[in-house]
């Protein structure tokens, strides 16, 4: 397997400092930090020689005599692979050291396969399809697993809704890619990739509704882990009494109301993409509107119940969502205030994700820098 790029803490910093500030010199990295110029030195030599970093010149801090040399950060020197597991399908990019997307492929996949069976095949696909045909060095993996994964981010705990429970994600498409894997909950994922590479808010609530209705969460510049499995289940809270049925097990959750077949079996003749329907639906056709009045009542209060939680500034919105119209998510958003506590009825924004519908992929792509690219190990 491939190392991690930053071979010591402090090339890990540098490497950081530089994906947001670009220009910064060896002296400015020494003045934040607190490291000795020599340290700072010694760290930046080598993510130069291996072509990383570039010195570009004067640096962007006001200083008496010499001009430093700034530094900037090669994003295009370096790739790594995202992909996101969905229901019946998978989404792979290539994404560069900024989480700009190089190439994205996308497949489906029977559900009725073995998960191994899966996993082995999309790596393959991506092996074949996406690093062989790579411009630049791909040194890692990230991928977006359907539910929870373990401490050492290497199995897929359980997915519901497709019945997968301990699959070693990481060893299988190691096996196949010969590249160092990480996984992750994929919403978690998502919400990550916003912080870093998106809308970069501290604070965000990404919720993506599709199969289900998924919730990662980015707190204070960090990733969010709660409770024993590191996981929070938006689409498993109950917003209807003695409601319909959960994969889950448990009645009216709110993936059984609010994700895309709950709100197709509600509309005539299952459409293929309900939230266009109700979106784009006339007020004048009572039965589409009620089902989109539902829809919104059902949806805002999970959000609500983010919000009162956690106080994200950031609600971002992905998978069906990212194709709402504006008028739509004003009217979520309204919904949602409305059940919100008073003072912070003010206090978020509801925002399609960055991505579009490589969110996912680059979620996946962003955990994989995080921990193979920008790194900072213990020494």
């Amino acid at each position: 397997m491939t190392p991690r790029v930053a071979a010591s803490r402090y090339e890990g910093l540098v490497l950081s400092l530089l994906r947001t500030r670009p220009g910064l010199s060896r002296t400015g990295i020494s003045e934040i930090t607190g490291l000795s110029p020599t340290t700072v030195t010694k760290a930046v030599a080598p993510l130069i020689g291996k072509g990383y970093v570039e010195e570009t010149g004067a640096g962007g801090e006001p200083r008496i005599g010499r001009p430093a040399i700034g530094l900037r950060l090669v994003p295009e020197a370096v790739a790594v692979c995202g992909i996101q597991l969905g229901v019946g399908s998978v989404r792979a990019a290539l994404v560069d050291a900024l989480g700009r997307t190089q190439r994205a492929i996308s497949f489906p996949f029977s559900e009725r396969q073995e998960a191994g069976t899966v996993l082995a095949e999309a790596a393959e696909r991506v092996r074949a399809e996406l690093l062989a045909t790579a411009a630049a060095e791909v040194i890692a993996i990230g991928v977006g697993a359907p539910g929870p994964v373990d401490a050492e981010h290497r199995v897929n705990l359980l997915s519901v809704n497709l019945g997968w429970r301990d699959v070693p994600i990481a060893d299988i498409v190691e096996r196949v890619c010969g590249r160092p894997v990480t996984a992750d909950h994929n919403v978690r994922a998502m919400a990550f990739a916003e912080n870093r590479f998106g809308h970069r808010a501290r604070d965000i609530a990404f919720v993506h509704a599709k199969t289900g209705v998924g919730l990662g969460l980015v707190l204070k510049g960090e990733p969010f882990f709660g409770g024993h499995h590191g996981v929070s289940e938006l689409g498993h809270i109950q917003v209807v009494t003695d409601g319909e049925l959960c994969p889950c097990g448990a009645h009216g959750c709110l993936e059984t109301v609010a994700s895309e077949p709950a709100l197709a079996r509600q509309l005539p003749g299952s459409p293929d993409a309900p939230l266009s329907v109700i979106d784009r639906a006339s007020f004048s056709d009572d039965a589409v509107a009620a089902v989109r009045e539902r829809f919104l009542g059902h949806l805002a209060v999970g959000l609500a119940g983010v919000v009162n939680l956690f106080n994200p500034e950031l609600i971002a919105v992905g998978g069906m969502l990212a194709n709402a119209s504006d008028v739509f998510l004003g009217d979520l958003a309204t919904a949602t205030r409305g059940r919100v506590f008073p003072l912070l009825r003010d206090s978020f924004q509801i925002k399609r994700t960055s991505f579009g519908e490589n969110a996912g992929a680059i979620g996946a792509a962003a955990t994989a820098l995080e921990a193979f690219f920008y790194a900072v190990p213990a020494d």
